[in-house]
């Protein structure tokens, strides 16, 4: 039987196939890696790739603070347009705008009264909140007295105000405050031509014409608490009846509120500082009086497909001006989603000089599952700003937008839960 003709291949024959065979197979990995790329030229021209331009879907932080100029990362997908390939950062609904599923319409607008009086809601599908906490109410403990002392050097033109001790104070009963501080706020009544007193010892000082604010150190988890603390602030002798000092028992909550608790007021007018020696008072705290610090229009909107919160910060009005004068300030809006406490994102607006009733007409969008709906809250702060003064930086109001909060904040919140995809507007009373 007749053998075929032997090739001989010597070492070097032999690693050239095999160097070839290597070369030949990794040029067929990257024209396949190259096609099927949405970043590659040859992807345009590919015949055979996928209709939805292969989408891969990565779920957001929990909280995250969407950002429309943002590079990709998170949440989203590569859609080739016009002028190439983008990013989108969500993905495109196929069904129809009249879905009830579909996040792709226009928002309408749904204004509520302040009362939180609106449309007559239906179950919601997206929550149950029938079994969420009840509005936090603060009130003053029974008895509660607050222990303090008040005197004036005319020669230096100085008032001393000292916090001695809250008497009768409990925190370890299931109401009791945590974290109890006290803020002392020195008001001045404005000079008229003609003057007359108020039947209400409570009104005899204009309540938004502050003068002066101080507070304590926080003491936690204490029986009638020991400040013992000292405040001076520069008071003329000859103007000293116009003045009026107010006491703020405040506490901190579980939701990071500082809410106050009770107050007691002073009038200068009415005790004899000639002397110059202190006086001591034990006053019985009372119920906290409001104080105008104007208000703040939100609106609030929820995508539940897309599982974004949407927060339009549209204008305030009535601010109360920082310490009684007017300078040249700036006001901006601070805004923190809050989780059990716990602050999960910051953003704030832009700046507006010298106005106290700015219009802001900025969005914010958080990413918020549907199921955390019921257990996160925003928290606003207007932060006014005196640029002639070097810590001119003043807190002008608060505001808190939850289920677990005041009447109209809870009435706006599960409106906008109600009614998805819809924005849904109200004018809120600030805090203080």
């Amino acid at each position: 039987m007749s053998e075929g003709p032997m090739i001989d291949l010597d070492e070097w024959d032999k690693l050239m196939i095999v160097l070839g065979s290597v070369l030949f197979l990794l040029l067929v990995l990257i024209i396949l890696v190259c096609v099927l790329h949405p970043l590659c030229y040859l992807h345009k021209i590919c015949p055979c790739k996928y209709e939805d331009d292969e989408k891969a879907l990565l779920q957001p932080a929990y909280g995250s603070l969407y950002d429309p100029g943002m590079s990709p990362g998170r949440k989203g997908h590569f859609v080739k347009g016009k002028h190439g390939t983008v990013w989108q950062p969500m993905v495109p609904l196929k069904e129809s705008e009249l879905s009830d599923w579909s996040d792709i319409s226009v928002p309408e607008m749904i204004e509520l009264k302040q009362d939180g009086v609106g449309r007559q809601r239906r179950t919601s599908r997206t929550s149950d909140y029938s079994s969420s906490a009840s509005t936090a109410v603060s009130s003053v403990q029974h008895e509660s007295r607050l222990a303090y002392g008040v005197a004036h050097d005319r020669a230096k033109g100085v008032l001393c105000v000292r916090v001695i001790q809250l008497g009768n104070f409990r925190v370890t009963e299931p109401d009791g405050a945590t974290m109890p501080y006290v803020k002392v706020r020195l008001y001045r009544s404005p000079k008229h031509f003609f003057t007359f007193k108020l039947s209400s010892a409570n009104k005899d000082f204009p309540m938004n014409n502050l003068e002066s604010e101080v507070q304590t150190k926080i003491l936690r988890r204490t029986d009638n608490p020991l400040f013992n603390e000292s405040f001076k602030f520069p008071v003329d002798g000859h103007d000293i009846t116009e003045y009026a000092v107010r006491f703020l028992v405040c506490d901190v909550d579980k939701f990071l509120r500082h809410i106050i608790i009770g107050e007691t007021v002073r009038d200068l007018s009415k005790i004899d500082l000639i002397h110059g020696e202190e006086i001591l008072f034990n006053d019985l705290l009372m119920t906290p009086q409001e104080e105008n610090l104007g208000e703040l229009h939100v609106a609030l909107m929820y995508l539940p497909t897309a599982e974004k919160l949407s927060v339009i910060l549209l204008s305030a009005k009535n601010l109360r001006p920082i310490e009684g004068a007017k300078r040249n300030i700036e006001i901006f809006a601070k805004i923190t989603l809050m989780h059990d406490g716990r602050p999960l994102k910051k953003t704030k607006t832009s700046g507006k000089a010298s106005d106290l009733s700015p219009v802001f007409n900025e969005t914010f969008v958080f990413d918020v599952p549907v199921y955390q709906l019921d257990k996160v809250y925003f928290s606003f702060a207007i932060i006014g700003v005196d640029k002639d003064k070097e810590d001119g930086r003043r807190l002008l109001g608060r505001l808190y937008l939850g289920v677990n909060f005041e009447a109209t904040a809870r009435a706006q919140w599960l409106e906008m839960v109600n009614n998805a995809r819809k924005q849904v507007g109200c004018w809120h009373r600030l805090q203080s």
